[in-house]
């Protein structure tokens, strides 16, 4: 029983489900900014689960056509790819059905960020030979998942301040500093392979790493609203606990910890709920 409820978990964790609660769970905090009063439209969070998923799967099912898979989720994928891909015809099919429960602006948003999507994935397409593909890909990553997740709830609001964007593009460098953190274990476990990290340098991580948290602890001297307050301590728990995962780097890296911890770092926002 105890084997069959771990390999239920792995697969969960190789579908990336987890991060697709994860993109919710921190939408949803976002619309709780500027005055913690504001209901999430429901529709917009569960499109927003889907095409999450929709995009890592499709993702994985790409880099196995550029290369052979080489981690335990990329096989994964490769493995069940059919029925991955009757997935994500059902997922986009019931997407579509949910676009028409959307507010108007969330519609003009969606529509601009299917744009912006497009158009990565046909440089991914052009650039998945070159030698700065990874690297390419793992910055916009970020970007993509944060105009996702942030964008969704911003593109309702119209009394938004400065410390509200500060948030969102803080965000921003913890997508991207969680993206880091993954590429630096994955060149550990995988010296041949050719990510941010392995370009940078482990000396250069280190310091990007600790400079993205620092400046996030530091953006909680300003003064905001109670509730993006609340925000910005909730982003800074979520910065020290990815730091973390990079301290403790010789225990995590054991069969892949560090990612699944990593990825429910994204969970933290559920905190608002009890604060």
């Amino acid at each position: 029983m105890s084997k069959y409820k771990n390999n239920f978990l792995k697969n969960l964790h190789y579908l990336s489900l987890d991060v697709v609660v994860g993109a919710v769970i921190s939408s949803w905090m976002f619309w709780q900014i500027p005055d913690g009063m504001t209901k999430p439209n429901l529709p917009a969070l569960l499109i927003l689960g889907i095409c999450t998923w929709i995009i890592y799967i499709l993702d994985r099912l790409l880099d196995n056509i550029k290369s052979n898979p080489k981690d335990t989720r990329h096989q994964f994928h490769f493995q069940y790819q059919y029925y991955l891909q009757i997935t994500i015809i059902i997922l986009f099919i019931i997407a579509f059905i949910l676009v028409f429960f959307l507010p108007i602006r969330v519609i003009y948003f969606g529509i601009g960020l299917s744009v912006f999507l497009i158009i990565y994935f046909i440089i991914l397409k052009e650039t998945s030979q070159k030698a700065n593909y990874q690297y390419f890909k793992e910055i916009f990553t970020a970007i993509l998942y944060t105009l996702s997740v942030v964008g969704s709830a911003f593109s309702m609001k119209q009394n938004l301040g400065v410390i509200d964007y500060l948030v969102g593009f803080n965000f921003f460098l913890l997508v991207h500093q969680s993206i880091l953190i993954f590429s630096f274990h994955e060149a550990k476990l995988y010296p041949e392979t050719k990510n941010l990290a392995s370009k940078l340098g482990s000396k250069n991580c280190t310091y990007l790493i600790i400079s993205i948290c620092s400046f996030i602890i530091f953006c909680n001297i300003f003064d905001a609203s109670l509730i993006t307050k609340k925000v910005l301590f909730i982003e800074t728990l979520m910065t020290i606990c990815s730091v973390l995962t990079y301290i403790f780097q010789a225990k995590l890296t054991k069969n892949e910890s560090y990612r699944w911890i990593g990825e429910m770092v994204f969970w933290l926002p559920i905190l608002l709920i009890f604060f």
